[in-house]
């Protein structure tokens, strides 16, 4: 890692990794996002990952691209934009590739790009204080950037996400949560502290379930649910022979809390 992003690594498998360009209020360039893609593949190297925390140095997550490198692919020609666009695309897919859960930890305002790159995580814990913002639209772009059409069709469905993207829609937090864009809402002054403790819950998480259910929901939709039955039983029985459904099933019955190591 430069000093654009920093990936480190906490106890019990717990990966956190910062954007780390506060005076521009984290905004993404190439860069940025060739350093998104090398960390994501650090931490699926390593088989002992738990959770990914995602967040952002100072007062913001990240406010979506970097004015510089959208002025240089608005100066060049129609091939170098759709090179830099598909270098961004990179760090979107091996992000939502992992197999461990990934945490957004929305710190502060995480507009553009940026509320895209929140959303391709699984899980995003959000300041009370920050807002999401999609306003590719005020800038005369397209909301059709790093997957935002994706997520948003998913989470609350084509109809509102072509409102949400035509619009510039700006999200506070209790509204980023009542419809469904984020997890929780913590205080900020106590927002360190409570994605701590939501990372801690998932790495106590049996991690060969974790895995599964992601593994499960990848790409439902293009299968049928004869196909995706059919996955589901190789899914289940490598979690039904596992160590830690052994330590499960003990840990019910002795009415103790499980300790999970994933095999």
């Amino acid at each position: 890692m430069s000093d654009l992003l920093a990936l480190d690594r906490c106890a019990h498998g717990i990966y956190t990794l910062t954007i780390r360009r506060p005076d521009v209020r984290n905004a993404l360039n190439e860069q940025a996002f060739r350093e998104l893609t090398a960390a994501c593949r650090q931490v699926a190297a390593d088989d002992a990952a738990r959770v990914l925390v995602l967040t952002g140095a100072g007062r913001a997550f990240s406010a979506g691209g970097d004015f510089e490198a959208l002025q240089e692919m608005l100066d060049g020609d129609r091939a170098y934009a759709v090179a830099e666009l598909e270098n961004a695309n990179a760090g979107i897919l091996a992000l939502a590739g992992l197999a461990i859960p990934t945490v957004a930890a929305v710190n502060g305002d995480a507009f553009g790009g940026g509320a895209a790159v929140a959303l391709a995580c699984d899980y995003r814990v959000m300041s009370d204080t920050a807002r999401l913002g999609f306003v590719f639209a005020r800038l005369g772009i397209s909301g059709a950037d790093t997957g935002a059409t994706w997520w948003l069709s998913r989470i609350v469905g084509p109809g509102r996400a072509l409102e949400i993207l035509s619009l510039g829609r700006v999200f506070a937090a209790a509204e980023a949560l009542a419809n469904g864009l984020v997890t929780e809402v913590a205080a900020a002054d106590q927002f360190d502290d409570a994605v701590g403790e939501f990372a801690g819950r998932l790495a106590a998480l049996a991690p060969m379930a974790v895995r599964g259910n992601k593994r499960a929901l990848r790409g439902i939709e293009g299968r049928t649910l004869e196909a995706q039955l059919a996955l589901e039983a190789q899914i289940q029985a490598d979690c039904i022979r596992s160590s830690d459904f052994r330590e499960g099933l003990d840990a019910f019955q002795n009415k103790r809390g499980p300790t999970f190591e994933g095999r």
